[in-house]
């Protein structure tokens, strides 16, 4: 079923995804603020906020830290494989309205390119937000799946644009359900750390 020309379970999943990310970053904010009320109740004298989130920082390893870089930026790279390399969500924005880019080899490069390097930007930022959180080593255990779970999506991805314009959902819902889990494994340190402190 089209909408305007866009397929409408696969922008409610996007929306969903885009929804998640918005949630984890409100209990991020949410965990904070909790942490800043009960120290305030329990401190002899004021204090500023930026001085408690120094006093908060937990060095995760540079290993932890590398592979959440790593990850983050795959995941927008994956994410937009799989919704902007065909036109088949979005007829208006996508890989095939460059058709110079599109017709070469190394096109699906350069498009993962363009993607990694903003997204890069914004993942350099990353390590700040699990340094507020005590990351349990069953977690840190988990995320070396991430990256595997996002090449997959990305093969998926690649794998449609190579067939275009034939298509195969179960493709393309096999690299939404990898970058589902992914996205699920990079916030599990903050919804964790919210109810840890929730339940306090």
């Amino acid at each position: 079923m089209n909408l305007l020309g866009y397929e409408i379970s696969e922008i409610y999943l996007l929306i969903g995804l885009v929804a998640v990310l918005l949630l984890s970053g409100i209990f991020h904010l949410r965990y904070l603020r909790m942490i800043e009320s009960m120290v305030r109740k329990t401190a002899d004298s004021d204090f500023d906020f930026e001085d408690l989130m120094k006093s908060l920082h937990i060095s995760q390893g540079s290993n932890f830290n590398i592979i959440m870089i790593f990850s983050w930026s795959l995941f927008f790279v994956a994410l937009a494989f799989l919704y902007f390399l065909t036109p088949d969500i979005f007829p208006d924005w996508n890989y095939f309205k460059f058709p110079q880019v599109a017709s070469w080899e190394g096109g699906f490069a350069v498009m993962g390119i363009a993607v990694l390097i903003p997204g890069l930007f914004v993942s350099l930022f990353v390590p700040r937000a699990y340094s507020y959180y005590l990351v349990h080593r069953i977690l840190k255990e988990k995320v070396i799946l991430i990256p595997a779970f996002l090449l997959a999506s990305i093969l998926c991805s690649v794998n449609l644009g190579t067939i275009y314009p034939a298509t195969d959902p179960f493709l393309w819902n096999l690299g939404y359900v990898m970058v589902f889990a992914a996205l699920a494994l990079m916030i599990a340190p903050i919804f964790v750390g919210f109810l840890e402190e929730w339940r306090k």
